[in-house]
């Protein structure tokens, strides 16, 4: 994905106005780095041949000053823009994965990564790379510029030398950008693998699997740490070829400078500006390439937030029929990492009216295909109209959701008060058609015996009130709907006599009037029903795991010898310190060398005189 692609362009929409920021502080400080060039210029010159100061040190004051104030401008703007784009990007996604009728079915955990991780490391892009490519856009040519004023030979070594730089952190960022998706992949494979194992851990306790699981997940770890650190392998040499590049370009234009100096070919004031901004010229290109790692998750981060939301794209097709019956034709959903179809070429007639049972064993797809009907799943195969099997219109889409209200087997329930989690359907609900409804599912009364009645706080998850009482406040929010098509998973599951028989009773009166689908296991409800549909077995083979012998420790426990000592360690750490000072001191006598070579040569002394500066600045340029 490029910088110019059109569909990141459309994620830093709603960051314009700070990125309009970064892009006007980066050609600010580009401006701010020739006026630098002159008045440190100046300022040496003065120095050198002892002439007044006072005119040049506010000058170089105001400019250092300005330009910290300009580069604060656009750390700050960079910083807000990555904030709204984060924002923006978490909001689009989490309305698409929550959305009824989206498309996407990617795996939880990875949709839970991509929203937390991943987004959070597409912010490395706004605030290091993105300014980093606007100066690199603007700062290079004004340079090339400002030096062919003042030496066109200079200004000639410096367009020749130039594209190396990009030339090689092309060749280098490809290598990142592979690193870099795999390293993503490598993340959504570990963050999916755990949740599936949290989810199945009461399972695998009992078939003494959880260890086996352990070991699993330190293996997916382990690829993950193996993936970042050929990530910043790559980045840190990266670095390094963009720095040996620039380094041996700038030399050379400063060998250049220093003879055509001692020759009398080249005033000292050009001789010095020239040299301010040699390095300049190549800084930008030399400073998108290192941060360009830092960018490579966060593009593939937008890529696959694209994809996402591509696959997450609402249904179009021809508005829905006022009426008339659902018609499932041969739908077959399959679920990844299952080689038997959860549906199978299921196709059935739901009636517009009446109490419709779905019945069948554990595992035949019941909780699939009630997902299926309210447009959460999207079938492999197959289609589901409304209206009839050949001229009826495919559901989805706002006006289908419109039509739909879910009850699935397990209802959450939101922070607020009881009001608010019987309005989630219909938030302008008033405040007596809330009590006929709560008064339909035999609800009233406990509600009016709470302390504030409608606006009293519910507990985490409904935890203050009863199963039952949860059950049909839950059925409450359906009445309250009022939606042609009601769709209910186990509505009786795990209630006592008294509830069902209140659940049950509110059903046959929605039926009278509306669809009403109920996946069912209890005979008493399935009884009741005006149609029965029966799902055949899932044709699943099971397979019996051994369990594992029991074992002293689930996890293995580390001795305090296995431990590594601090002097083990010592070497990783000083082995760093060392060659990371030792490029810092190359650095500092490279400016010291080359500033000595060219005073020096503006005496015009002989030039064997000025050999072992010369090969200074090489031998330090290459250290």
């Amino acid at each position: 994905m490029r910088p110019t692609d059109p569909r990141l362009v459309r994620r830093l929409g709603p960051a314009r106005r700070s990125l309009v920021a970064v892009v006007g502080a980066g050609f600010a400080g580009s401006l701010l780095v020739l006026a630098q060039a002159w008045v440190v210029t100046g300022l040496v010159v003065a120095l050198t041949r002892g002439d007044d100061l006072r005119p040049w040190v506010p000058a170089v004051v105001a400019v250092f000053a300005t330009r910290a104030a300009v580069g604060v401008v656009s750390d700050v703007a960079a910083v807000r823009a990555a904030g709204t784009v984060g924002t923006a990007v978490r909001r689009d996604l989490i309305r698409a994965v929550l959305n009824p009728e989206s498309r996407g079915e990617a795996p939880s955990g990875e949709v839970a990564v991509l929203v937390t991780r991943g987004v959070a490391a597409a912010e490395p892009y706004l605030t290091r790379y993105l300014p980093a490519l606007v100066l690199a856009a603007l700062l290079p040519p004004l340079t090339v510029v400002a030096i062919a004023t003042q030496d066109l030979l200079s200004a000639v070594i410096v367009i020749a030398t130039l594209p190396l730089v990009p030339v090689f952190g092309a060749l280098v960022g490809i290598a990142t950008r592979d690193r870099a998706e795999r390293q993503w992949r490598a993340m959504a494979s570990l963050s999916g693998h755990f949740l599936d194992v949290m989810r199945g851990l009461p399972t695998l306790v009992a078939f003494r699997r959880a260890e086996a699981q352990t070991g699993r997940i330190r293996e997916v770890t382990d690829r993950y740490r193996r993936a970042s650190a050929a990530t910043l392998r790559i980045a840190f040499a990266s670095s390094a070829v963009l720095e040996l590049v620039a380094t041996l370009s700038v030399a050379t234009v400063a060998v250049t400078v220093g003879v055509r100096l001692a020759n009398g070919d080249l005033g000292l004031h050009t001789a010095l500006v020239v040299l301010l901004l040699a390095p300049e010229a190549y800084w930008p290109l030399r400073r998108v390439g290192a941060e360009f790692h830092a960018a490579a998750e966060g593009v593939a981060t937008f890529e696959r937030v694209d994809a996402e939301l591509s696959r997450h794209r609402e249904t179009a097709g021809a508005p829905l029929p006022a009426t008339g019956a659902l018609v499932v034709d041969d739908v077959t959903v399959r679920y990844p990492g299952r080689a038997v179809p959860a549906l199978d070429s299921v196709s059935l007639t739901l009636p517009a009216r009446g109490l419709t049972a779905i019945t069948g064993p554990s595992g035949c797809g019941k909780s699939t295909l009630l997902a299926v009907l309210a447009g959460l799943r999207t079938p492999d195969t197959g289609s589901v109209r409304l209206g009839d099997a050949a001229v009826g219109s495919v559901i989805g889409g706002d006006a289908w959701r419109a039509r739909v209200a879910l009850l699935p087997q397990r209802p959450v329930f939101v922070a607020g008060t009881v009001g608010d989690n019987v309005r989630l359907g219909v938030p302008d609900a008033s405040d007596q058609r809330v009590w006929q409804v709560l008064r339909r599912v035999a609800l009233e009364e406990r509600v009016r015996a709470l302390p504030q009645g409608l606006d009293t706080p519910l507990g985490e998850d409904g935890a203050s009130l009863s199963a039952g009482e949860r059950a049909r406040l839950a059925l409450a929010r359906i009445v309250l709907a009022d939606r042609p098509w009601v769709l209910l998973d186990e509505p009786t599951a795990h209630l006592d006599a008294l509830t069902e028989h209140v659940v049950a009773d509110t059903l046959l009166e929605l039926a009278r009037d509306r669809a009403v689908v109920v996946v069912a296991h209890r005979d008493s409800l399935v009884g009741l029903a005006d149609h029965v549909v029966a799902l055949p077995p899932s044709r699943e083979i099971a397979v019996s795991v051994a369990p594992e012998p029991a074992r002293a420790h689930a996890l293995p426990v580390e001795k305090p010898g296995d431990a590594p000592t601090p002097s083990r360690r010592r070497p990783r750490l000083v082995l760093p310190a060392v060659v990371g000072a030792l490029a810092s001191a190359s650095g500092i006598a490279l400016t010291a060398t080359s500033g000595w070579l060219i005073v020096q040569a503006s005496t015009h002394p002989a030039v064997l005189t000025l050999t072992v500066a010369i090969v200074g600045v090489r031998t330090f340029g290459l250290a």
